[in-house]
């Protein structure tokens, strides 16, 4: 099992194969939040396959540039509430 990692736009994802859950880092100027979504429905393994491929607008990231970007936020959250 492996773990996919991925940008579109501001959002930066985590695919982790063993649990087809979809983790998301959104970084912008005006909001900064982290979610956590689950797929039991099939469609994660299409999503990651159809995002492999680099379609427009995705771009394969390393597990480096993904957790800074989660670092980030998590110093944003933790420096504001």
């Amino acid at each position: 099992m492996a773990n996919h990692y991925f940008k579109q736009m501001d959002t930066y994802f985590k695919l982790v194969d063993e649990t087809n859950e979809v983790i998301s880092v959104t970084t912008n100027f005006t909001n900064k939040c982290a979610a956590l979504s689950v797929d039991n429905s099939g469609g994660y393994t299409q999503t990651r396959d159809f995002w492999l491929t680099e379609p427009d607008g995705i771009e394969i990231i390393t597990e480096g540039v993904y957790e800074a970007q989660k670092v980030q936020v998590k110093d944003y959250i933790i420096e504001n509430l």
